[in-house]
């Protein structure tokens, strides 16, 4: 997952690899691999084969609709003036919410724990008891860990250069 810094912005996305056209491509070579064995198949007698290849298939297809579906996904934190503004966009859905600088909490904190080992973390930002996940499925507890005290430093010297 890609974590961008652009001075007054932060934003996570996932890291996407494949174009929509090289999606296509890989899903056309990988139906005609899985229709080719299973042809081979039908042709001893095993016919059966054919409709599992289909599913197959279609399952692929499902999901690298689904990975293009979410492609423009993204998180971002913009420190401008007095607020802290996060955008989240997840598929359909867009939400802002702007937070006073001032008032601002970065926090990192616990959010479940595995079977006696590290549990995964989550970064909070909040304010005035409204608070906001960052980068829950863009990035891993390290990056949490860091980002929080590089947007603590941003928000503090914004604050100390004003």
């Amino acid at each position: 997952m890609a974590v961008l810094d652009l001075g007054h912005k932060i934003i996570a996305r996932p890291n996407n690899s494949l174009s929509p056209d090289d999606s296509i491509k890989l899903l056309a070579a990988i139906a005609s691999v899985a229709l080719l064995i299973a042809l081979g198949f039908a042709r001893i007698g095993a016919w059966l084969v054919l409709p599992f290849a289909g599913l197959e298939i279609l399952a692929f297809a499902y999901a690298f609709h689904v990975i293009y579906m979410h492609a423009d996904d993204f998180e971002s934190i913009t420190i401008e003036d007095d607020r802290v503004v996060v955008e989240k966009r997840n598929y359909k859905e867009s939400t802002t919410t702007v937070f006073q600088r001032y008032w601002v909490q970065v926090n990192v904190r616990e959010m479940m724990r595995v079977k006696g080992g590290q549990g995964k973390s989550g970064l909070f930002i909040s304010s005035h008891g409204n608070e906001v996940e960052f980068g829950g499925n863009f990035i891993n507890d390290e990056q949490r860990t860091q980002l929080a005290s590089e947007l603590r430093k941003k928000i503090l010297i914004k604050l100390v250069l004003e």
